[in-house]
């Protein structure tokens, strides 16, 4: 089987390098700041968002707070209202 990285020039590096970076887009927010406006935006209590996206209150006042790693079957739980779905960002301020 051929290996193509091995074999790809530096131009050619460079062209995937700008193709990615237009496909990843850069990370505007943190994911607790989303939450939370996404649940005040819905006019809903920790308590009532969590129940409506099928999240533990605590796991969601945790996510809010910036505690602890969530899973992503939990996060995509609670973006499901919106219809976001989680995907790969760039740090704002780092090129690729």
């Amino acid at each position: 089987m051929r290996r193509v990285h091995r074999n790809l020039e530096r131009d050619e590096v460079e062209a995937l390098r700008n193709r990615l970076a237009e496909l990843v887009p850069q990370a505007q927010a943190e994911i607790p700041e989303l939450i939370r406006t996404m649940r005040l935006i819905a006019r809903k209590s920790q308590i009532e968002y969590a129940r409506l996206c099928g999240v533990s209150p605590r796991v969601l006042a945790d996510i809010e707070a910036g505690k602890g790693v969530q899973t992503t079957e939990t996060l995509g739980k609670l973006l499901r209202p919106f219809g976001f779905k989680l995907g790969v960002v760039a740090p704002p301020s780092r090129p690729l």
